[in-house]
């Protein structure tokens, strides 16, 4: 598994319009996507839901419990286009959000 953390989360979290980008280098297996989500999980406190695989991509809903709301994203890694990203989920959220939570924690 590659070894990241949490500094190099958010020394290469880039804030887009529509999500975060989280520019490491992807895992390269199914077990290894597992165990990268497992550990970004571990080190922000987010719960790992609603998993789904495709042909190219990973995608899974987080859940952080901040107070009286939840913070939720999905998290999304695509080898297509070589990407890993957080995108918000409901009206509340926002990615400024979210790259603020990942500073929090």
């Amino acid at each position: 598994m590659q070894n990241f953390t949490k500094e190099d989360i958010q020394q290469h979290a880039v804030v887009n319009e529509q999500s975060l980008e989280i520019r490491l280098t992807l895992p390269t297996t199914p077990l290894k996507t597992q165990q990268w989500a497992a550990r970004f999980c571990a080190m922000f406190n987010f719960k790992l839901s609603e998993t789904d695989w495709g042909a190219d991509r990973f995608q899974a809903l987080l859940t952080a419990n901040k107070g009286d709301a939840d913070m939720q994203c999905m998290l999304c890694i695509e080898w297509l286009c070589e990407a890993i990203w957080l995108e918000p989920v409901g009206t509340q959220q926002s990615t400024s959000a979210i790259f603020h939570y990942l500073f929090q924690k």
